[in-house]
């Protein structure tokens, strides 16, 4: 009963928390929005718990978020989407940072209570994870509805921005790539080119840097002093794309579903020599930046400064161009910016050596003529910082809306609705929308041109998106698990190091003196590297899915690997066998103590025999964690598995070999007391000291195994063969000294065990079983000796050396149980005397052969006096009756 009790008390713990959780989401919603308070008799809503998905017309309802100014955009498609459809959308616009918590917590509760978002593709790792994302694929390939004209899209947006795992997941909204925006009337005055590498932008940032030019479009003459380059660098304010934009031209060439960012085969971050050379340009183009930098987003320092007519390049998003092409008081050199691709690299990061090669058209992703060439050229990669918004449907919807949803998305999407979206209004002061191009159609300039924007501006731009939206090596952004930490780790870093750089550049160092050193940055590069290994070290003990396989879904480039170490088939064999075991060393201890007080178990003492049953229940549990593996719990969970499995079979085997040990020697000590014909008084304490020595050795090399170098479960990859293989491996050499200890200090042990056992093996049977214990201790070391050398033959074969090891771990148990206990069973089943008392037991002399000189001395000859033969028979007799006693303790 009161277990009962207790149960329901979980039950209702777990129901309030998850209703706080519940609750928490609807509370923020409603405090955003009255739309998503829960009475849709007042209000046109839906709960969780309530069935009424129409509004008040009786038309069907769908609840969409979003964020900030794409709201307005959104609302503009809901009200045309109501009168199409009939229906009705509940928009709901949040801040960027809940609008994410949000539907992130809600895909985690199943609720539905969104039926869709647009939202930030970096979180799509996470929504993935948890089940959140509908599959639109179905819906692609038959073509959707609304005009959504798939292939339209630019085939960076369809191929990889949308899809996930092979799976069609989002219906893109927006396109976002990092172009290269600069001032044409200043490059062309004084005959400079956009910058092809990152040499040649630090290089005219220098340049430009300082120089006093006129201020465009004013009539006053004012003129204004040049920054060489302008990116906002401000902590957490987007700053991370520039420091990427850069590393990726150097770390992705050959091809989108390579990734940048980790190495695809095995999750090693891809930094090295790079990274080095990414803070070596970003210092660079700080030293020529304008004075707010480190105060400034992409907003207020990309596009302000550049549309201020301040700065004479940067790099940057659309809105660079969009906002830079509307008239006073946004923008001060409207048809002056022109467009053209960031700059690539001449060499490329092998991800093996993490050096930096020279790039050919075989190693690298090159343009022209060079792409077939073995001549040098550059590694071109376009970086789709964020990727883009788009609009996904949640999993946990009803079908219809899910539907209604889908439709939504598709027309917000379709190429006449989202063209308007896309071309600003350029009037000064106009409302900021950021859509950038994404479908072909998007990139028509007439189309530009007739809303008012600058023929040739035009023209350079819209050629620029296509060309990188259309790049077969465009970079596309994590979206895997962690990436917020991922990202803040390198925002983290890159931050303290530039702001030691502003530092120096504040009091007016220059050159040299204000950059820093290779070993600074190579402490950079080995501090993030660190923090990244250990965030994935930190997931994939967590998780069954491990971030590799992961990251190769996200990238579309996962092939489920064939595991040939597989342990499903052969586990239940190993589970068996481990259960017969504990169930013999479990019965054998009741079936002891229901007959502990028959003279043959006190003769044997239960003690010893309750310990032999309590080490061969450990030996058997062993099996057990020897049959985890990462597909029964998580890594982590396997991890501890690994070291379990040692533990458990050192302290089995050696709990139940000490008393193996002790009870031989026990053997061996009355025999020889009873040679010289003297009593012995043999106590438990006695026989305790190869017990705890045997053990205290065991138990500290284990310690010292565990703590120095434990074992670790891990699985490799093989790319080639589409293999993998799970298995328990340690990082350094430490258990290799552990291991050939423990064997050498046991294998000792039984040696040692074995000799007293052959000198004890003629005592009988009704003494205490020394035939049986010498076959128990012949057993053990014909199972060592066989199953090491077996044991190193098959330990590059998960398979059989799982089976080979708990073969061995059940016969040392059965071995020992069945030679120990088989003899009692029977001679109790067969002895039909009545039974005596333990101190009158008749136990059977030694049956030994003397020497001569011993057979004169023990055995008088008929010579003899006759005191001295009732001297030797007391003795006897005393011997005797000592033993029955110590068998009856």
């Amino acid at each position: 009963m009161l277990l009962i009790l207790f149960l329901l008390q979980l039950g209702i713990i777990a129901s309030a928390a998850a209703g706080h959780q519940t609750m928490t989401i609807r509370r923020r919603v409603q405090e955003e929005s009255p739309l998503a308070t829960c009475d849709p008799e007042q209000h046109q809503c839906r709960c969780q718990d309530n069935d009424n998905d129409h509004d008040l017309q009786g038309r069907r309802s769908i609840r969409v978020a979003s964020f900030g100014h794409h709201c307005l955009r959104l609302r503009r498609n809901a009200d045309a989407f109501e009168s199409i459809a009939n229906i009705t959308i509940e928009l709901e616009c949040l801040g960027y940072n809940e609008l994410h918590e949000e539907i992130l917590a809600d895909a985690k509760l199943k609720t539905g209570y969104y039926d869709g978002f647009m939202f930030g593709p970096f979180l799509t790792g996470e929504m993935v994870k948890v089940g959140g994302l509908h599959d639109l694929t179905p819906y692609v390939q038959q073509g959707g509805a609304y005009d959504l004209r798939w292939n339209d899209m630019f085939r960076f947006n369809r191929e990889n921005a949308a899809v996930y795992d092979n799976k069609v997941v989002m219906i893109p909204l927006d396109g976002d790539v990092l172009s290269f925006y600069y001032r044409k009337d200043l490059f062309e005055k004084y005959d400079k080119q956009p910058p092809k590498t990152w040499e040649e932008y630090t290089e005219l940032a220098k340049f430009f840097h300082g120089k006093v030019e006129p201020l465009p479009v004013s009539s006053s003459n004012e003129t204004v002093t040049l920054s060489g380059s302008c990116v906002g660098r401000k902590f957490r304010c987007q700053e991370e794309h520039w420091i990427i934009l850069i590393l990726s031209s150097m770390t992705q060439h050959t091809g989108t579903k390579t990734g940048f960012l980790f190495d695809t085969s095995n999750m090693e971050p891809l930094l090295g020599e790079a990274f080095v050379e990414t803070i070596r340009f970003t210092e660079e183009q700080f030293a020529y930046g304008a004075d707010n930098e480190m105060e400034g987003c992409f907003d207020s320092t990309n596009i302000a400064k550049m549309n201020s007519g301040q700065c004479a390049m940067t790099y940057g998003w659309g809105d660079s161009f969009t906002e830079g092409a509307k008239g006073p008081p946004t923008s001060f050199v409207s048809g002056l910016i022109g467009t053209a691709q960031t700059p690539g690299s001449p060499v490329y990061l092998d991800r093996l050596s993490q050096k930096l090669a020279q790039c050919t058209g075989a190693t690298c992703s090159c343009k022209g003529d060079d792409a077939a060439s073995t001549n040098a050229c550059l590694n071109v990669a376009p970086y789709t910082a964020f990727t883009g918004w788009s609009g996904a449907v949640s999993s946990f919807s009803a079908k219809y809306r899910q539907d209604d949803t889908t439709d939504f998305f598709a027309y917000a999407s379709s190429p006449e609705v989202s063209l308007f979206d896309t071309i600003p209004n350029i009037t000064g002061g106009a409302p900021f929308i950021s859509v950038d191009p994404f479908r072909v159609s998007h990139t028509n300039a007439q189309d530009w041109i007739d809303a008012g924007l600058p023929a040739d501006s035009v023209v350079s731009y819209l050629e620029t998106i296509k060309e990188q939206q259309s790049d077969p090596n465009a970079v596309i952004d994590i979206r895997i698990p962690q990436t917020p930490a991922f990202l803040d780790e390198l925002k983290v870093v890159m931050n303290e190091h530039i702001s030691k750089i502003n530092e120096k550049k504040s009091q007016g160092l220059t050159g040299d003196d204000l950059f820093s050193s290779e070993e600074e940055k190579w402490e950079i590069e080995r501090k993030l590297r660190a923090k990244w290994k250990a965030l994935i070290a930190s997931y994939d003990r967590e998780n069954s899915q491990n971030l590799l396989e992961i990251y190769q879904r996200s990238l579309g480039i996962y092939a489920p690997t064939y595991n040939n170490q597989d342990l499903s088939k052969i586990r239940p064999v190993g589970l068996t066998l481990s259960c017969i075991l504990l169930a013999t060393s479990l019965g054998f201890a009741c079936w002891t103590f229901l007959h502990r007080r028959n003279n043959i178990i006190k003769v044997s003492q239960p003690l010893f025999l309750y310990t032999f049953c309590f080490g061969c229940f450990v030996l058997g549990s062993s099996i057990i964690p020897l049959s985890i593996d990462d597909s029964t719990t998580s890594v982590s969970g396997a991890s501890k598995a690994c070291m379990a499995f040692p533990w458990l079979v050192s302290i089995g085997f050696t709990t139940t070999f000490a008393a193996l040990f002790s009870k031989i020697w026990r053997v061996v000590r009355v025999m020889k007391s009873s040679m010289a014909m003297r009593r012995v008084e043999v106590k438990y304490t006695d026989v305790l000291g190869p017990f705890v020595v045997l053990l205290t050795m065991n138990v500290v090399l284990l310690l010292v195994w565990t703590i120095l170098d434990p074992m670790k479960y891990e699985r490799t990859y093989s790319p080639q063969t589409l293999e993998s293989v799970g298995s328990c491996q340690s990082s350094g050499n430490v258990w290799k000294y552990c291991v050939s200890f423990i064997f050498v200090i046991n294998f000792i042990a039984i040696i040692a065990a074995n000799v007293l056992a052959y000198k004890g093996r003629n005592i009988g049977s009704d003494f205490v079983e020394s035939k049986w214990i010498m076959l128990c201790t012949a057993s053990i070391l014909q199972v060592m000796l066989i199953g090491a050398p077996l044991m190193a033959l098959v330990s590059e074969n998960v398979v059989a050396s799982y089976f080979v090891s708990a073969i061995l771990v059940f016969v040392i148990g059965e071995s020992i149980l069945l030679f120990i206990f088989l003899p009692k069973l029977y001679e109790i089943k067969t002895r039909t005397g009545s039974s005596k008392s333990s101190k009158n037991v008749k136990i059977s002399m030694p049956s030994v052969t003397p020497s001569t000189r011993e057979r004169k001395s023990a055995f008088p000859s008929s010579r003899d006096s006759v005191e001295q033969r009732e001297s030797g028979a007391q003795l006897k007799d005393s011997v005797v009756q000592g033993e029955a006693e110590l068998g009856g303790e």
